[in-house]
């Protein structure tokens, strides 16, 4: 299921990190919290593994690793797949990174070994 047919034209990298994930309703008040990881990163986004789905379009804010800095990035669900069973795919689109933060990820992805997205 996706927002779209477009598929995002950012270079990936694989890059599996813990990340805690607030999803968030209408008013603004935190309706989840989840543990997850992340499995490949790009300057846009990130595709994340989670043991139940978030509800397409959700808004989340994300606390992950980079490098060696902690950080909190907000974005959008834009896509959802099942994994098996227990586990599901989603797709997560930043929004309004800060540009200190976009420097890390510029650095990672770049430094990063790109991987072919089907």
């Amino acid at each position: 299921m996706s927002l779209s047919d477009d598929r995002r034209i950012d270079t990936r990298v694989d890059k599996i990190n813990l990340v805690q994930v607030s999803r968030f309703d209408e008013e603004g008040f935190r309706a989840d919290l989840a543990t997850g990881r992340t499995l490949n990163i790009s300057r846009g986004g990130l595709r994340l593994e989670l043991h139940h789905p978030l509800p397409l379009r959700s808004k989340v804010s994300l606390d992950l690793q980079l490098g060696t800095e902690l950080v909190q990035i907000y974005g959008s669900v834009v896509y959802l797949e099942a994994l098996d069973e227990e586990s599901c795919c989603m797709g997560i689109a930043f929004r309004n990174v800060p540009p200190d933060i976009q420097q890390i990820l510029d650095r990672i992805v770049d430094e990063g070994e790109p991987i072919e997205v089907q």
